[in-house]
């Protein structure tokens, strides 16, 4: 009788082993997409807070000198975004780099002796974003793709050209 009992006990206790592993190995395959998913919006946050900071960074250096050249100096500081970036964020793009003074304004400024211009620069930029796992449920496939928007203001002294005394 003393075996018989012993018996059980070691039976239940393999049985006990089992079903452990078949709730870990479960718990895993429902923990491992949670984790993956949180790291692919951990992710989506930081390559849309870069492309904030790409853009404004853009627009404030395109504010800064004569506004007819406002695009090569937003896309030199996108240039330097993408080169700084991971395979996940190095697709950022300068949409748009636009000045409410026009190149018109500029040159009859020039024939009048100069002076001082004011207005503003926006700039956009977009970033498409790669990640692991959200993606493939979102978009099939596609990289997600983000815009940001900024405006600076800037004043600009038109230098004399004109000649004179």
């Amino acid at each position: 009788m003393f075996t018989l009992a012993l018996t059980r006990y070691a039976g239940r206790r393999a049985g006990a082993k089992g079903q452990s592993s078949v709730e870990l190995v479960a718990g895993l395959i429902i923990l491992v997409p949670i984790i993956l998913c949180l790291f692919d919006l951990a992710v989506i946050v930081i390559g849309v807070q870069i492309n904030d900071a790409t853009c404004r960074e853009a627009a404030r250096v395109a504010s800064i000198g004569d506004p007819t050249d406002c695009n090569k100096r937003a896309q030199a500081i996108v240039a330097r975004a993408n080169a700084q970036g991971s395979s996940m964020l190095s697709n950022f793009q300068l949409q748009s780099c636009t000045s409410t003074v026009s190149p018109a304004q500029i040159t009859a400024m020039k024939a009048n002796f100069g002076g001082p211009v004011s207005g503003t620069v926006s700039v956009v930029t977009q970033v498409d974003i790669k990640p692991f796992v959200v993606h493939y449920a979102y978009s099939g496939g596609a990289p997600l793709t983000f815009q940001a928007r900024q405006t600076y203001p800037f004043t600009y002294v038109v230098p004399n050209t004109a000649g004179g005394p």
